[in-house]
Protein backbone atom coordinates (compact mmCIF):
# COMPACT_ATOMS: atom_id res chain seq x y z
CA UNK A 1 0.00 0.00 0.00
CA UNK A 2 1.29 3.42 -0.95
CA UNK A 3 2.14 5.52 2.23
CA UNK A 4 -0.32 8.06 2.29
CA UNK A 5 -3.13 5.26 1.35
CA UNK A 6 -1.66 3.68 4.80
CA UNK A 7 -1.47 7.23 6.72
CA UNK A 8 -5.06 7.71 5.54
CA UNK A 9 -6.41 4.84 6.61
CA UNK A 10 -4.53 4.61 10.34
CA UNK A 11 -6.15 8.25 10.47
CA UNK A 12 -9.59 6.77 9.45
CA UNK A 13 -9.54 4.14 12.02
CA UNK A 14 -8.40 6.89 14.58
CA UNK A 15 -11.35 8.89 13.55
CA UNK A 16 -13.52 5.58 13.89
CA UNK A 17 -12.87 5.35 17.53
CA UNK A 18 -12.22 8.95 18.40
CA UNK A 19 -14.87 10.97 16.51
CA UNK A 20 -19.35 10.80 16.92
CA UNK A 21 -20.31 9.94 13.77
CA UNK A 22 -17.53 7.98 11.25
CA UNK A 23 -17.95 4.92 11.57
CA UNK A 24 -18.35 3.48 8.00
CA UNK A 25 -16.52 4.63 4.96
CA UNK A 26 -19.79 6.58 3.68
CA UNK A 27 -19.77 8.52 6.98
CA UNK A 28 -16.18 9.34 6.03
CA UNK A 29 -17.27 10.58 2.45
CA UNK A 30 -19.86 12.57 3.55
CA UNK A 31 -17.81 14.53 5.89
CA UNK A 32 -15.39 15.48 3.71
CA UNK A 33 -17.69 15.90 0.63
CA UNK A 34 -16.40 13.54 -1.55
CA UNK A 35 -17.73 10.65 -3.24
CA UNK A 36 -18.06 6.97 -1.15
CA UNK A 37 -16.20 4.94 -4.35
CA UNK A 38 -13.35 7.63 -3.81
CA UNK A 39 -12.53 6.66 0.04
CA UNK A 40 -13.14 2.83 -1.74
CA UNK A 41 -10.20 3.13 -3.94
CA UNK A 42 -7.99 5.21 -1.76
CA UNK A 43 -8.82 2.06 0.60
CA UNK A 44 -7.96 -0.63 -2.09
CA UNK A 45 -4.73 1.56 -2.99
CA UNK A 46 -6.02 2.19 -6.62
CA UNK A 47 -5.52 5.90 -6.59
CA UNK A 48 -2.51 7.42 -4.43
CA UNK A 49 -4.22 10.17 -1.92
CA UNK A 50 -3.02 13.78 -3.11
CA UNK A 51 -2.20 17.10 -1.48
CA UNK A 52 -5.26 18.60 -1.92
CA UNK A 53 -7.19 15.49 -0.75
CA UNK A 54 -5.00 15.48 2.53
CA UNK A 55 -5.72 19.16 3.28
CA UNK A 56 -9.69 18.86 2.40
CA UNK A 57 -9.92 15.78 4.69
CA UNK A 58 -8.10 17.13 7.40
CA UNK A 59 -9.79 20.26 7.29
CA UNK A 60 -12.98 18.64 7.66
CA UNK A 61 -12.22 17.18 10.89
CA UNK A 62 -10.67 21.00 12.60
CA UNK A 63 -6.92 19.83 11.22
CA UNK A 64 -7.12 17.44 14.34
CA UNK A 65 -4.00 15.70 12.33
CA UNK A 66 -0.43 16.62 11.75
CA UNK A 67 -0.20 18.02 8.27
CA UNK A 68 3.54 16.39 8.07
CA UNK A 69 2.33 13.18 9.77
CA UNK A 70 -0.53 13.04 6.94
CA UNK A 71 1.96 13.44 4.12
CA UNK A 72 4.27 10.81 5.24
CA UNK A 73 7.23 13.82 5.85
CA UNK A 74 7.33 13.33 9.84
CA UNK A 75 9.31 10.92 10.73
CA UNK A 76 9.18 11.53 14.34
CA UNK A 77 5.02 11.13 14.23
CA UNK A 78 5.31 8.01 11.86
CA UNK A 79 7.48 6.16 14.32
CA UNK A 80 5.17 7.10 17.60
CA UNK A 81 2.44 5.90 14.87
CA UNK A 82 4.10 2.64 14.00
CA UNK A 83 4.95 2.41 17.65
CA UNK A 84 0.89 2.51 18.62
CA UNK A 85 -0.35 -0.06 16.26
CA UNK A 86 2.36 -2.43 17.47
CA UNK A 87 1.37 -2.08 20.86
CA UNK A 88 -2.23 -2.50 19.52
CA UNK A 89 -1.61 -5.30 18.07
CA UNK A 90 -0.06 -6.85 21.04
CA UNK A 91 -2.15 -6.27 23.69
CA UNK A 92 -5.08 -7.62 20.62
CA UNK A 93 -6.24 -11.35 22.39
CA UNK A 94 -6.70 -13.08 18.88
CA UNK A 95 -3.03 -12.89 18.01
CA UNK A 96 -0.57 -15.93 17.74
CA UNK A 97 1.86 -16.39 20.11
CA UNK A 98 4.52 -15.61 17.67
CA UNK A 99 3.07 -12.48 16.16
CA UNK A 100 2.90 -11.13 19.94
CA UNK A 101 6.51 -12.07 20.21
CA UNK A 102 7.57 -10.40 16.71
CA UNK A 103 5.28 -7.38 18.01
CA UNK A 104 7.58 -7.20 21.36
CA UNK A 105 10.47 -6.93 19.05
CA UNK A 106 9.64 -4.52 16.89
CA UNK A 107 8.39 -2.00 19.84
CA UNK A 108 11.44 -2.91 21.69
CA UNK A 109 13.24 -1.70 18.05
CA UNK A 110 11.22 1.53 18.39
CA UNK A 111 11.63 2.10 21.61
CA UNK A 112 15.30 1.98 21.55
CA UNK A 113 15.25 3.96 18.25
CA UNK A 114 13.46 6.35 20.61
CA UNK A 115 15.64 6.67 23.30
CA UNK A 116 18.47 6.91 20.45
CA UNK A 117 16.83 9.96 19.30
CA UNK A 118 16.34 11.26 22.95
CA UNK A 119 19.56 10.93 23.65
CA UNK A 120 20.97 12.65 20.48
CA UNK A 121 18.92 15.91 21.47
CA UNK A 122 20.38 15.55 24.93
CA UNK A 123 24.08 16.02 24.09
CA UNK A 124 23.17 18.44 21.38
CA UNK A 125 21.52 20.19 24.35
CA UNK A 126 24.58 19.62 26.73
CA UNK A 127 26.97 20.99 23.77
CA UNK A 128 24.76 24.18 23.32
CA UNK A 129 24.82 24.61 27.27
CA UNK A 130 28.38 24.26 27.09
CA UNK A 131 29.29 26.74 24.13
CA UNK A 132 26.47 28.99 25.89
CA UNK A 133 28.20 29.21 29.11
CA UNK A 134 32.03 29.67 27.01
CA UNK A 135 29.86 32.49 25.78
CA UNK A 136 29.05 34.38 28.50
CA UNK A 137 32.71 33.62 30.15
CA UNK A 138 33.88 35.65 27.06
CA UNK A 139 31.50 38.47 27.87
CA UNK A 140 32.33 38.60 31.12
CA UNK A 141 35.98 39.02 30.58
CA UNK A 142 35.01 41.50 27.70
CA UNK A 143 32.90 43.73 29.75
CA UNK A 144 36.11 43.76 32.87
CA UNK A 145 38.44 44.46 30.11
CA UNK A 146 36.48 47.39 28.98
CA UNK A 147 35.07 48.71 32.74
CA UNK A 148 39.51 48.82 33.37
CA UNK A 149 39.89 51.05 30.37
CA UNK A 150 36.85 53.10 31.15
CA UNK A 151 38.09 54.05 34.38
CA UNK A 152 41.91 54.33 33.21
CA UNK A 153 42.01 57.77 31.78
CA UNK A 154 45.60 58.00 30.62
CA UNK A 155 45.42 54.72 28.55
CA UNK A 156 46.59 56.21 25.06
CA UNK A 157 48.57 59.14 26.56
CA UNK A 158 52.23 59.09 25.07
CA UNK A 159 54.51 60.11 27.41
CA UNK A 160 54.95 59.06 31.35
CA UNK A 161 53.41 61.08 33.11
CA UNK A 162 55.23 64.16 34.78
CA UNK A 163 57.73 64.60 31.73
CA UNK A 164 55.22 66.31 29.32
CA UNK A 165 53.18 68.20 31.99
CA UNK A 166 56.79 69.62 33.90
CA UNK A 167 57.72 70.41 30.17
CA UNK A 168 54.73 72.58 29.07
CA UNK A 169 54.37 74.29 32.54
CA UNK A 170 57.41 75.45 32.54
CA UNK A 171 57.00 76.75 28.81
CA UNK A 172 53.89 78.87 29.89
CA UNK A 173 55.03 80.31 33.07
CA UNK A 174 58.09 81.69 31.06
Amino acid sequence: MRLRNNIFAEAFKWLKKNWDGIKYQKDLAAKIGVSEDTITRIMRDQTEVTDDFLCKFNEAFDNVFNHQWLRGEDPFHMLMSDLINAKMEQSSPNKEEAATHQSSSYIDKLIASLEKQVKDKDDQLADKDRIIKLLEQKIEVLEAMQHLDSTNPLKGYPFPIGAADEASHSLITK
